[in-house]
Parts: C-alpha cells; sequence; structure tokens
C-alpha cells in the first residue's frame, strides 16, 4: 500500500504514530502516578499501546515506499530513517509495560515497592518512546521543510 486516496500512505499513517504513542505514554504515565487514571484508563492504555505497535511497521513500510519513489536520499531524510527505524522497539517496550502494568492492577498482589518499581519502569519506557517518536517526527519534518522555507 504506497498511496492513500492518491497520497503517499506514508503521510497520513505518520499520523497515527504521532498521535497514538505519545498519547499513550502519557495515558501510562498518569496512569503510574495518578490512581483515579489508573481505574480510567484500565485496559484503554495497552489497546492504545498496540494500536501503535501495529502503525509503526506499516508506516515504515509506506515510509520506505516513499523513499524509493523520491529517487535519492538527502542526509536529512538519511537522519530520518534512522530515527525512525528505532522507534519499533520503542513501541514494543512501550506495549508489554502497558501490558504488564494492567494486569498487575488488576491481578496482582499489591505491594509498595513492586508498584513504586512498576510506575518508574512504565514512566521510563513511557519517556524514552515519546522522546524517540519526537526525534523521528522532528527529523522528518525537517527533511520535508529543509530549503522550502528559510
Amino acid at each position: 500500500m504506497d498511496t492513500i486516496g492518491g497520497l503517499p500512505a506514508h503521510i497520513l499513517l505518520v499520523h497515527v504514530v504521532v498521535i497514538i504513542l505519545p498519547l499513550t505514554a502519557a495515558a501510562a504515565v498518569l496512569g503510574s502516578i495518578w490512581p483515579a487514571a489508573q481505574r480510567k484508563f484500565t485496559f484503554l492504555t495497552p489497546l492504545g499501546a498496540l494500536v501503535g505497535l501495529i502503525a509503526v511497521p506499516l508506516t515504515v513500510r509506506a515510509g520506505e515506499a516513499l523513499a524509493r519513489n523520491l529517487g535519492g536520499v538527502s542526509p536529512a531524510l538519511a537522519r530520518h530513517i534512522t530515527y525512525g527505524g528505532r522507534v519499533l522497539p520503542f513501541a514494543i517496550a512501550l506495549f508489554l509495560v502497558t501490558l504488564g502494568q494492567w494486569a498487575y492492577l488488576r491481578w496482582g498482589a499489591r505491594r509498595r515497592w513492586l508498584s513504586v518499581a512498576v510506575a518508574v519502569v512504565v514512566i521510563l519506557v513511557a519517556g524514552a518512546t515519546a522522546g524517540q517518536v519526537a526525534l523521528t517526527g522532528d527529523a522528518g519534518s525537517r527533511a520535508v521543510w529543509q530549503g522550502v522555507m528559510k
């Protein structure tokens, strides 16, 4: 799937990743520090992480097709491609830790030290995931707009 409605699919799919993963990361952090958020978000946080995880390889594949159609790779685009290739492991980690957190909060024997450890791991992974998505998106926007707007 190279195009959607005549537009490069990457341009459309990238918005799923750029919105869902940071939003899920924020929900994971809130669920780690605010008990009311834990009750509200329940299974929605790992579900959001799963949607983001599924969207990443689709977006990368569409980006590879777009790069082939462009014919050449500028240094700015190469940086975006490098950063984009690093998003998938973060998306996998976010899904796994949010799923684990959800299972722990639902069925786990609550121990203060374990709750804190789970929260710390979730917050670290969520922050790293959001950071990697931001780096990738910034590099992509710079690749697109470099030389266009001065």
